[in-house]
């Protein structure tokens, strides 16, 4: 699987663009605000039906245009498949192939893709939740069964939190809790067998672009060693009533990602984190074991050269489809990875170096 083309209209500072790009690494050289952010939105919006950046697609339509198109070409095995995606009058519409998809969200899936950017550092920094995306990503692209389960946990959560905000009474609160427990204990369990998966791909990736091998301290949301989820539930129910929500169970998970015992945060600089970042993501992408996009925003920022090199190298191991930008073609050594193809951007205009 590859992205061969993809046809731009009307996105940010993208008037109209055509790039077509290599199967292997793909480098998009450029000054600041020139596009080449846009371009990896772009692709982003085409594959999962949503941008990076922000949640909000209309922020996304050229300031002075009333409809964005984007149009991505794929070969999967021997077949093509376009996806085209238009937003006009704040509706969107997708087609695959010429037909017409209900939502966005059929996107996702059919096209594995991982991001890195200068805010991916916030994998880290910011509280559980972008943690449990992670987390919840990459499960979701090896057990398909896992984005149903998800999806019913967290509707039988809503309804158990309207049943506490509602002040209902202990026992219509606690119907809610056998469902509930049934689904915590389905997501549980694919969790921890993918972190056991990803922990040794981990170490390796660890080990080549940091020297040492992180760890996964993985905390399902509850405290396995104090009884069954269930039981917990009960005896906090009275602490569940006062606060109006539900405080156990895996959407309060979190994952410490720890060197010799200490956290990262606390012993790692800047570039050794965006390293650990690249290497969880790297991680995702080996034990996927299937043909990727990886978009890596800025790579050069915060690595010296030998690192820079060094990520590159790991990136090709993998065997996905990379598009990097910088500004700068020096920053980036395409040397170590035949067949790359280089393509600098000034104000949303795109042209292949030949």
């Amino acid at each position: 699987m590859a992205l061969v083309q993809i046809n731009i209209e009307n996105l940010r500072n993208i008037g109209q663009a055509q790039v077509q790009f290599g199967s292997g690494l793909n480098v998009i050289i450029g000054p600041n605000a020139s596009g080449k952010t846009s371009l990896l939105e772009a692709i982003s919006l085409a594959c999962q039906g949503r941008s990076f950046r922000t949640p909000r697609i209309d922020q996304l339509v050229k300031h002075d245009a009333k409809t964005m198109l984007v149009v991505a070409r794929l070969k999967i095995g021997n077949e093509n498949q376009i996806i085209g995606l238009s937003r006009e009058a704040k509706k969107t519409q997708v087609k695959i192939n010429g037909e017409r998809i209900a939502k966005t969200t059929e996107l996702v899936g059919r096209v594995a893709v991982f991001v890195l950017t200068p805010e991916s550092h916030e994998l880290l920094d910011s509280g559980p939740k972008m943690r449990r995306q992670y987390l919840d990503w990459g499960v979701f692209h090896v057990e398909h069964r896992y984005l149903e389960i998800w999806q019913k946990y967290h509707r039988i959560l809503r309804q158990r939190n309207s049943c506490l905000r509602r002040q209902l009474s202990r026992q219509e609160i606690q119907a809610w809790d056998g469902p509930m427990v049934e689904k915590a204990e389905q997501l549980h369990y694919y969790r921890q067998q993918y972190l056991s998966e990803l922990a040794p791909i981990l170490s390796k990736y660890g080990e080549q672009l940091i020297g040492v091998a992180p760890n996964f301290d993985y905390q399902p949301g509850w405290d396995e060693s104090a009884g069954s989820l269930k039981d917990q539930l009960a005896a906090k129910l009275d602490n569940d009533m006062e606060r109006g929500f539900s405080r156990l169970g895996p959407h309060r998970a979190d994952i410490k990602i720890k060197v010799a015992g200490k956290q990262v945060q606390n012993v790692f600089s800047r570039g050794q984190q965006k390293l650990l970042i690249c290497a969880m993501t790297l991680a995702q992408l080996k034990r996927l074991n299937q043909d990727c996009i990886l978009l890596v925003d800025d790579l050069p920022a915060e690595l010296d050269p030998e690192k820079r090199a060094c990520l590159i190298e790991a990136m090709k191991e993998t065997g996905a489809q990379v598009m990097v930008t910088a500004t700068e073609p020096n920053l980036i050594d395409v040397s170590v990875w035949e067949g790359s193809k280089m393509f600098h951007v000034e104000h949303g205009s795109f042209q292949e170096v030949v």
